[in-house]
């Protein structure tokens, strides 16, 4: 009986050995957990098929919709992500549609009111102008839009394209673009004899 609670004993003091050894090589370095939270960045709200509002003095300025929502806060960086794409609507101070953007994705950093269209990005004016291009920004504050790569205005049959990019105000009323090319129709004038 002595030798059997001996080969008992002695297993469970090897259990206990390798396990407290086990224990023991595991530690956390606390720096590397920080990194890991800090890599990780949780929307602190999310919602699906989401339609916000914007308004000043209860005068609606732009309808956004969107089939995803995510609202983060990652430092001191805020920002609503549209991963899934939106739909923007402008409107006038009398309620008229002033045009639409829509996006394959968008982004808005909150505090800068600087929004980040990409992928299939079309803009359509009151006017019925329509630019397209694969990114685009759009400043709120300076009521600006404006892009670095290849973007096309159509307008009345006519198109103008710009393989630089493009500034305009946020109406297309007038736009600038770089390295332009394209195809405009020019009225003939009669020449008097």
């Amino acid at each position: 009986m002595m030798i059997v609670f001996l080969r008992i004993a002695y297993r469970e003091s090897i259990t206990v050995l390798l396990g407290t050894v086990m224990l023991l090589s595991c530690k956390n370095d606390i720096q590397q957990v920080k990194q890991v939270m800090e890599e990780e960045v949780r929307p602190e709200m999310t919602g699906d098929h989401l339609v916000l509002i914007y308004s000043d003095s209860a005068r609606i300025q732009y309808k956004a919709s969107a089939p995803q929502f995510l609202k983060v806060t990652k430092g001191s960086e805020k920002y609503e992500e549209y991963p899934k794409g939106i739909l923007v609507i402008s409107y006038d101070k009398e309620g008229k549609e002033l045009g639409s953007i829509t996006a394959k994705y968008a982004k808005k950093l909150e505090d800068e009111m600087l929004w980040e269209a990409r992928d299939e990005v079309v803009i359509v004016n009151a006017e019925g102008k329509k630019l397209e291009t694969e990114q685009l920004f759009w400043d709120m504050k300076k009521k600006i839009i404006y892009s670095d790569r290849y973007s096309r205005l159509s307008d009345k049959g006519q198109i103008l394209e710009g393989n630089g990019g493009f500034v305009s105000d946020q109406n297309l009323e007038h736009p600038v673009f770089k390295r332009t090319t394209g195809r405009v129709e020019v009225e003939k004038q009669q020449q008097k004899e």
